[in-house]
């Protein structure tokens, strides 16, 4: 699952976890900064991405040395996934927030790296992540992972492709 940061650990996510995956969502949304505003169709990207989750797409939980939740990543695919976001069938979107007093120490890496695993053991042909224009320091990470991109609507669609096998 990539390296975890020396304490941190990662857990598979699991129905239990949908309330939690709706507060990184928020985080998402909010590019961490919890006093700001909702942008507009945020309920309706919020049933996309969390409420149309189901337990078998995948995705892992961090959690810090004292057992709290630090941050998250899982998958999306399937039906319900927007347009402007799709990439191929079998690239799924990779979605992934890191709870702010955990930033900038590498945990984000390690949840990519997991999620990236992940996708490849379940033969996908790689995973697509949206990046708001504006999310200059969530870019930076992507970009890291990714070989390629291209325009959104009100985004850039990053692509991490596996090698054939």
């Amino acid at each position: 699952m990539g390296s975890v940061l020396t304490g941190f650990s990662l857990r598979p996510a699991t129905e239990s976890d949908r309330t939690y995956l709706s507060r990184l969502f928020f985080l998402t949304d909010v590019f961490g900064d919890e006093s700001q505003p909702v942008g507009d169709g945020y309920l309706e990207d919020l049933e996309c991405y969390v409420g149309g989750r189901t337990p078998g797409q995948g995705g892992f939980i961090a959690l810090s040395p004292e057992v709290i939740p630090a941050g998250g990543v899982w998958l999306r695919h399937g039906p319900g996934r927007p347009a402007f976001e799709f990439v191929a069938a079998d690239v799924p979107e990779l979605v992934i927030a890191v709870e702010h007093r955990y930033g900038g120490n590498g945990l984000g890496s390690s949840l990519i790296d997991a999620a990236l695993s992940l996708a490849r053991s379940r033969g996908h042909a790689g995973v697509s992540l949206a990046v708001d224009f504006g999310n200059d320091r969530a870019r930076a990470l992507y970009v890291r992972s990714s070989v390629g991109s291209r325009p959104g609507f009100g985004c850039e669609v990053l692509l991490h492709r596996f090698p054939a096998a």
